[in-house]
């Protein structure tokens, strides 16, 4: 069943709840607003990072690479 949606002066809108219920939304959640070619427009659940964890990892990466290109010569 379709929901529609009002945007607002402010460009607001407001998922309704039996929406976030199946999509499993709460409170909080990070969504990245995707715009197709044709202008749809499709909502797509994204997970926040830590930046110094993300950081952290980008790091342990490099040192990983670096050890297995140190064993292959």
């Amino acid at each position: 069943m379709s929901e529609y949606l009002q945007v607002r002066s402010n460009g607001q809108i407001t998922l309704p709840a039996p929406t976030r219920r199946k999509a499993k939304i709460k409170e909080g959640d990070l969504l990245e607003a995707v715009v197709d070619a044709d202008g749809t427009i499709r909502l797509v659940p994204k997970l926040a990072v830590d930046r110094a964890l993300a950081e952290q990892f980008q790091l342990d990466d490099v040192d990983w690479a670096l050890a297995q290109k140190n064993k292959n010569t």
